[in-house]
C-alpha cells in the first residue's frame, strides 16, 4: 500500500514537471500569427533603411545603442545577425512584437504597426552588413583640436518620449565657425550597463552647430555628452515622467490553447485595477475545458489528496502507552478540515491567480 502512495505521489509530481516543462518549451516555438510570415520588404531596400532607422532611433537606441552593438546578448552589428533575420524572420517579428520582459525587452506590437516593425528589423538587418569602424584615431587635424571650442545646449527639462534637439556649437578659438566635422553625443546610463552610451553623431553646419534630434525613455536627471576629438562639453538634462504608456506589458505564461477561453467572474478582472494594480480574481481557463491550466490544477489535488490521506491514517494510529483508552476510530477532524480547505484554496489560487490571466493588457 506504501509503495501504491509513493508510486502515485511521483507521477503527479513528474506530470506536474511535465506540464512546467512543456510551458518552457512552447516560449521559444513561433506561435500564430507569427510563424511563417516573412519580410514584405527587401533586406537590401536603402529607402526602408531610412525609414526603419528613424524608428529605431526612437524606439530602440536607448538599449541597443547607435550601432546596435551595446547588448551583448543580442549585438546587432555582429556579421551574422543579418543571416539570422533572413532565416528566421518570422521569430525575430515576433520578439520584437511581443518582447522579452524576463530579458528587460518590452512588447512593441502595441505602440509600432507590423509594417513599421518589419522597417524596423530591415534596419537593424543593414547594421550588421556595415563596415566596422577603422580602430584608428579620427581624422582631425590636431590644431583644429587643440584649439577648438565646444558649448553644448539642451533643454534644462522635457518630458519622457518627447522629442528634443541637443545642440553642440563647434568653434576656433577666434569664434570661427568648424565645418563639417563630426560630432558624437552621448547620454550617462544605468541600464543592462553603466556609463557613457553614443546616442548618435551629427556634421556641423556652416555656422559650425551640430543638432542631434533624440527621443528619451527614461525619467531622472542625465548627463548629456557631447565629444569632438578629445574635447568634450557637458549638460544637465530632467526627463519627467508622463502619463502616457509606452508599452502594453502582458502578464502570465503561453501554453498551448486548444479550445475557446472560459471565464467567468467580473468585468475588472480583464484589466489592471487602479493605479496598474493587479485585477481582481476570476475563474478562468484560457484554454477552454481542456485548459493545460487543469493539469495543474489536478497536479495539486492529487499531491495534496495523497498528503491528506497519508495523514489520516497517521491519526489512527493509536499511541502505544495509552492504547487502552484511546479510540483508533478518533479522528480530528477539526485538523483535517483545514486541510481540505488549504487543498481548495491551493487549487482556486491557480484557476484565479496571474497564471490564469494571459495576454493581459493594462
Amino acid at each position: 500500500m506504501i509503495r501504491f502512495k509513493l508510486l502515485f505521489v511521483t507521477i503527479s509530481v513528474s506530470l506536474l514537471l511535465l506540464v512546467m516543462a512543456t510551458a518552457v518549451i512552447a516560449q521559444e516555438e513561433i506561435p500564430p500569427p507569427y510563424a511563417g510570415l516573412n519580410n514584405p520588404f527587401s533586406w537590401s531596400d536603402t529607402s526602408v533603411h531610412e525609414v526603419g532607422k528613424a524608428i529605431y532611433q526612437q524606439s530602440c537606441l536607448g538599449c541597443h545603442g547607435v550601432n546596435g552593438s551595446n547588448l551583448a546578448e543580442s549585438d546587432f552589428s555582429s556579421a551574422d545577425y543579418p543571416h539570422n533575420l533572413e532565416e528566421r524572420a518570422d521569430y525575430y517579428l515576433w520578439i520584437l512584437s511581443e518582447g522579452r520582459l524576463d530579458e528587460g525587452m518590452p512588447p512593441y506590437k502595441s505602440s509600432l504597426s507590423e509594417e513599421q516593425r518589419w522597417q524596423v528589423l530591415t534596419y537593424i538587418w543593414s547594421l550588421g552588413q556595415a563596415v566596422p569602424p577603422a580602430t584608428s584615431s579620427p581624422d582631425i587635424p590636431p590644431t583644429e583640436v587643440e584649439n577648438a571650442t565646444l558649448l553644448l545646449s539642451v533643454p534644462q527639462q522635457v518630458q519622457a518620449g518627447q522629442l528634443l534637439d541637443m545642440n553642440a556649437t563647434l568653434s576656433s578659438r577666434n569664434g570661427d565657425p568648424i565645418r563639417s566635422a563630426t560630432v558624437k553625443f552621448f547620454i550617462e546610463v544605468d541600464f543592462f550597463t553603466s556609463g557613457l552610451m553614443e546616442i548618435g553623431d551629427v556634421l556641423t553646419d556652416e555656422h559650425g552647430v551640430a543638432v542631434l534630434e533624440y527621443t528619451p525613455r527614461q525619467t531622472g536627471d542625465i548627463q548629456v555628452v557631447a565629444r569632438y576629438g578629445t574635447i568634450e562639453a557637458t549638460a544637465a538634462l530632467t526627463i519627467t515622467a508622463t502619463g502616457e504608456s509606452f508599452y502594453q506589458a502582458e502578464a502570465g505564461i503561453r501554453l498551448p490553447a486548444p479550445g475557446d477561453e472560459v471565464f467567468v467572474g467580473p468585468e475588472s478582472a480583464l484589466g489592471l485595477g487602479e493605479e496598474n494594480n493587479a485585477p481582481t480574481s476570476a475563474f478562468r481557463l484560457p484554454g477552454g475545458i481542456l485548459s493545460w491550466l487543469l493539469l495543474l490544477v489536478g497536479a495539486v489535488v492529487l499531491t495534496w489528496g495523497t498528503y491528506f490521506r497519508a495523514i489520516y491514517h497517521v491519526f489512527r494510529i493509536p499511541i502505544v502507552s495509552e492504547i487502552r483508552d484511546t479510540d483508533t476510530r478518533l479522528v480530528p477532524l477539526v485538523g483535517l478540515a483545514l486541510a481540505v480547505v488549504v487543498g481548495i484554496v491551493l487549487a482556486l489560487m491557480f484557476l484565479t491567480g496571474p497564471y490564469s490571466h494571459f495576454h493581459l493588457h493594462p
